[in-house]
């Protein structure tokens, strides 16, 4: 038998540890969510993930799957995303890899609501008006340099999904010609 409790509270602080979130904002978030959830129902129809080898496992899948039907709630993404977006906004231009898992969460968040969410530009983030130190004016555009932090490292690539020191760019180019 499934302890819908136990599923629950592992889904929640999965999610608040994923996001780097509040333990209570994930409630909040589902508490108060435009599309209410009932939570024991999801887990039910969730019941084919209670399955491994022994119940830590067996509770560990289930919490997986809830959590992705917590996440796809429209009401408790638009939620999460605000916050994640404004995070993306607030970034320090200290270290690129946090801008990269912000933008990676976020991300997830709208895969999961593809409907609702087409792109970041969804969250009022266009992509080519990242956070960023100024980038360069001998940089070219076939790095698509999207951002780039205080040490020179930029998130790079159609995606914005690399990372590459500018001084490593730089001689790309220069390779190139």
């Amino acid at each position: 038998m499934i302890d819908h409790g136990i599923v629950i509270e592992k889904a929640i602080w999965k999610i608040a540890e994923d996001y780097d979130i509040d333990v209570e904002v994930v409630e909040n978030a589902i508490t108060f969510s435009e599309e209410p959830l009932d939570l024991d129902t999801l887990v039910t129809e969730g019941i084919f993930c209670f399955r491994g080898p022994n119940d830590t496992v067996k509770y560990d899948n289930a919490s997986i799957c809830l959590s992705n039907k917590i996440l796809s709630n429209i009401g408790v993404a638009k939620f999460l995303i605000s916050m994640m977006c404004e995070r993306i906004r607030q970034w320090d231009h200290e270290d690129i890899n946090v801008l990269l898992s912000l933008l990676k969460k976020v991300i997830a968040i709208m895969e999961l609501n593809p409907d609702e969410y087409p792109g970041l530009q969804a969250c009022s983030i266009n992509p080519a008006e990242l956070p960023s130190e100024k980038i360069p004016e001998d940089i070219d555009d076939s790095y698509y340099v999207w951002a780039m932090d205080k040490k020179g490292m930029c998130l790079v690539g159609i995606d914005a999904n690399r990372l590459m020191h500018i001084d490593d760019i730089r001689k790309n180019i220069t390779a190139k010609c």
